[in-house]
């Protein structure tokens, strides 16, 4: 959370720079907010309302199965157990039913959108350092990004974890499963081309919520009408290039920077 903290103390008070080619957006960054808001869970009301239901019971970390939940410490400015997620550490994966949901008893998070991910509005992306695309430099993904999502990965086993080795297990949870294959398919890219960030993409029709558009002799993601924030892209990314502006919506972020 502190690294995600400096970087919005950095771009605090940044005005709209303006957008580049192919819709992506120059100096991103500054479109985060100016007062620091935490990403909140799929579903939650807006943040005074958030703040007002939430009883902090912890249910809805307790049967995320990416584990992608979290609770604010000592240092949260929102209150001590409120939930929140570090994309930073672990993205949401937009899960079927939405189980965050239908587990907050007190109406913090809206059961009304537990039918449909496409109802989820948690935030939007930016691309926040374009210069740090490897697919803009036509650079392979290094092998750093999967020792990264094994350190995210936190059902595996001590053995797997320092090995950077799955092993089969039998009768493996549904929640080890979803890991792991998130884990493989990661594995899949390192030394190709990067375009994990699309390819990733947990929106139903992720073609709709991010792709990959030409710039130069390379390639970078551009963000579309249909995200809804959920950060996956924020985690997968193996060099920092796409942060999240929580609570905000495509239309206010994009369509307010073609003014």
């Amino acid at each position: 959370m502190k690294k995600r903290r400096d970087f919005l103390k950095q771009i605090a008070g940044l005005g709209v720079l303006g957008l580049a080619a192919a819709g992506a957006i120059v100096g991103g960054e500054a479109l985060l907010a100016r007062e620091e808001t935490p990403l909140r869970p799929p579903g939650a009301m807006p943040e005074h309302q958030f703040l007002a239901l939430c009883i902090k019971c912890g249910q809805c970390l307790q049967v995320c199965p990416y584990d992608a939940i979290r609770l604010e410490d000592l240092n949260g400015k929102a209150g001590v157990g409120t939930a929140y997620i570090d994309p930073d550490k672990r993205g949401c994966y937009l899960c079927k039913a939405l189980p965050c949901i239908l587990a907050c008893p007190s109406g913090a998070l809206d059961h009304s959108i537990a039918d449909d991910v496409r109802k989820v509005k948690m935030g939007v992306a930016v691309v926040a350092n374009e210069n740090a695309c490897l697919a803009l430099h036509n650079k392979p993904v290094p092998k750093s990004e999967k020792d990264l999502i094994y350190k995210h990965t936190t059902v595996l086993t001590p053995k797997e974890k320092r090995e950077k080795r799955v092993y089969e297990l039998p009768n493996p949870s549904e929640k080890r499963q979803l890991q792991v294959d998130l884990l493989k398919k990661v594995e899949q890219y390192v030394g190709k081309s990067c375009t994990i960030c699309a390819d990733l993409c947990p929106y139903p029709e992720p073609e709709l919520a991010i792709g990959m558009v030409k710039k130069g002799s390379g390639y970078i993601p551009q963000i579309r009408e249909k995200c809804v924030g959920c950060g996956a892209c924020v985690e997968l990314c193996p060099t920092d290039v796409l942060k999240i502006v929580p609570h905000k919506s495509y239309e206010e972020v994009y369509k307010k920077a073609r003014v």
